[in-house]
């Protein structure tokens, strides 16, 4: 069976027939994804007006000749993802996990080239995402909850990474639909989709403490465990296959996380990571470091969110997402740079999608000012970054 025939059997799992054909559903995905590439298009009207940086990191050398509209989304990441799919891994690039490098392969080899691709690949995951979210979301919110949650997620400022080559819709796909499957008891999918997040991007091994959470939850009630607790090492599995990659290529199972050192990247603690941002932003930074700001503004929004979902009783959500959200957050905390105190976390609450259901249950007046806000910021980031701003 093909990898296409096999995606396409997991997600018929997730596909219901009825909310298929209630055309409700189907327009609040329409609607929410519609207003965020607006939003995304807009903002080139003011990449001629807004501050740029000379073009910085390393450069695909067969992203020349991309489309013109393509090609002012392939910033920073975006080249590497490409690259490697063409080129294949060395000691550097083996920090960026497979799962999206195959898809852009996979799409490649049908005659798109490999930035195209990329940009295809990306972009379909990104619709694919509403419709898991909103899929999802739907069991235990309501549909006006629902389409505020996807409002929010649409115009995230940093919800541009979605229309360029990076992991992340690839990932809120696959680790949704893990929560999807969690939420309705479908074990076995909930497994295969947590090994698939896990092949993304490492977060996605975290998923497992998600899967064991529900399975010691289910055994004290039925006091017997059932062979579909196996599927929570799914993850576990899936990232054991690509440590004997590493081993095979580098001769080292761990070359993907000693390699992040020739990124800059280190290990510090969330709050002196905190503070050394804020401390940075009072010394003045220029408009092209753009994401340095974001990374504050956004990790307080974050933390606020998931304290809320956690204890106040007006926004609670399931504990599923609850303990998703957290680990999602505060994993990241503990990496820092010289450069960039919280290095990417911007980028990182992207994913962080209980963020998205305490905004929904915010009164409603709030809830508008927050989304004309997000929007604005929206298509501020997206011109800086297609102007080379740094933005995580």
């Amino acid at each position: 069976m093909s990898n296409g025939n096999i995606l396409a059997n997991l997600f018929s799992r997730i596909v219901d027939t009825n909310v298929i054909r209630d055309a409700a559903v189907l327009r609040m995905v329409a609607i929410t994804f519609c207003f965020h590439t607006l939003l995304v298009l807009a903002a080139l009207l003011l990449i001629d007006i807004l501050p740029s940086r000379e073009v910085a990191g390393f450069l695909n050398p067969g992203a020349v000749g991309t489309p013109p509209l393509v090609e002012k989304f392939i910033r920073w990441d975006a080249h590497w993802y490409t690259y490697i799919a063409e080129h294949g891994y060395d000691i550097q690039s083996i920090v960026f996990f497979p799962v999206t490098i195959l898809l852009i392969k996979a799409l490649a080899g049908s005659g798109l080239g490999y930035v195209l691709a990329g940009f295809v690949v990306c972009n379909l995951f990104t619709l694919i995402s509403y419709y898991v979210m909103a899929k999802t979301f739907l069991l235990d919110f309501s549909e006006q909850e629902t389409q505020r949650a996807l409002l929010a997620y649409a115009t995230l400022p940093t919800s541009f990474f979605l229309n360029s080559v990076y992991t992340e819709p690839v990932f809120i796909v696959f680790s949704v639909a893990c929560i999807y499957c969690v939420r309705t008891k479908n074990w076995w999918c909930a497994g295969i989709f947590a090994a698939l997040a896990t092949l993304t991007r490492n977060l996605g091994i975290l998923l497992t403490v998600v899967l064991l959470y529900e399975f010691a939850k289910r055994y004290f009630v039925e006091r017997k465990l059932k062979v579909s607790v196996l599927t929570a090492f799914f993850p576990i599995m899936a990232l054991g296959v690509f440590c004997a990659y590493n081993n095979s290529m580098f001769g080292d199972p761990f070359a993907f996380i000693n390699s992040q050192e020739a990124w800059g990247r280190r290990f510090g603690l969330p709050w002196d990571n905190f503070w050394n941002n804020v401390s940075l932003i009072n010394t003045g930074v220029p408009i092209v470091e753009t994401g340095i700001y974001l990374d504050t503004l956004l990790t307080s929004m974050g933390f606020i969110a998931l304290f809320c979902v956690s204890t106040v009783p007006r926004y609670r959500i399931p504990w599923p997402y609850v303990l998703t959200g957290w680990l999602w957050f505060l994993v990241p905390l503990f990496s820092t740079s010289p450069v960039y105190p919280l290095y990417s976390m911007a980028r990182f609450i992207l994913i962080v999608f209980p963020l998205y259901l305490f905004l929904a249950k915010l009164p409603t007046v709030l809830f508008r000012c927050l989304i004309c806000i997000n929007a604005v910021g929206l298509i501020l980031s997206t011109a800086l970054f297609i102007n080379w701003c740094w933005l995580g």
